[in-house]
């Protein structure tokens, strides 16, 4: 007698039990709250990967909080909604660390060395970082993390979108302050998590004209993505070249 005709056939998986009454009336309302670019927008997020708390009654209350402006704006209106998570600091924290949120305003107050902080907090593979000049005080400037550094590219030649944020603005009243973009801090700590071996990297979600946003992605997401336009990069090769990929 054979092993196949002695051996009792694998059991089927229990069905999954359906979502409760409540989760069912919670979506119902949040579709009825958003538009479709909304919802599409909200589960392109999803399926790359972020907004893991998004169930259903928060997805309820993010609609019903989120108020009627352009479709770039109430994008970012949405996010910030979902990661201020109601005030609840403790959620807050989590949900800006598992995505690494990141968002800066146009005109708020920014050091480079400051932002680096912010940064590094969301890059916890990468100790003790710091921002710094090789060479003295004509020498480029890098991101340094141990024995690892990244020069940090000047992208003022370059054309600007308008949602990209200059600091040289902000920090021209300081002569010892290094002038830097945020999407130039980025690129060089997404070279140093290469070297880490770290295969998600901080992208450019796609802004407004006041906010500049970054999450964490993978390669496939992050080209996924900005092929559906929700990327501030909408060529692959833009995206790899932020990414360090």
């Amino acid at each position: 007698m054979s092993l196949e005709e002695t051996s009792a056939p694998p059991e089927p998986p229990p069905p999954e039990p359906p979502p409760p009454r409540s989760s069912i009336s919670a979506q119902r309302l949040a579709a009825q709250l958003l538009d479709e670019q909304d919802r599409v927008y909200l589960e392109a997020l999803r399926d790359a990967g972020l907004l893991a708390e998004l169930d259903a009654e928060e997805l309820l209350r993010v609609a019903s909080e989120v108020e009627e402006t352009d479709a770039e704006r109430r994008r970012v209106d949405l996010l910030e909604l979902y990661f201020d998570a109601a005030g609840d600091e403790e959620a807050a924290r989590r949900r800006r660390s598992a995505d690494r949120f990141f968002v800066q305003r146009v005109g708020d107050p920014a050091t480079a060395a400051g932002l680096v902080e912010r940064l590094a907090a969301l890059t916890p593979e990468l100790e003790g970082v710091v921002l710094e000049r090789i060479g003295g005080g004509d020498g480029p400037l890098v991101v340094r993390s141990g024995e690892s550094f990244s020069a940090v590219l000047d992208d003022y030649e370059e054309e600007t979108d308008t949602d990209q944020i200059d600091l040289r603005e902000l920090e021209r009243r300081r002569e010892d302050v290094p002038m830097v973009t945020v999407r130039g801090l980025v690129r060089a700590l997404n070279v140093l998590l290469d070297k880490q071996g770290v295969r998600e990297r901080l992208v450019s979600l796609r802004g407004d004209a006041d906010r500049e946003v970054y999450v964490k992605l993978g390669v496939a997401e992050a080209v996924q993505l900005a092929r559906s336009g929700y990327l501030e990069d909408v060529e692959a090769e833009d995206v790899m070249e932020l990414g360090g990929w």
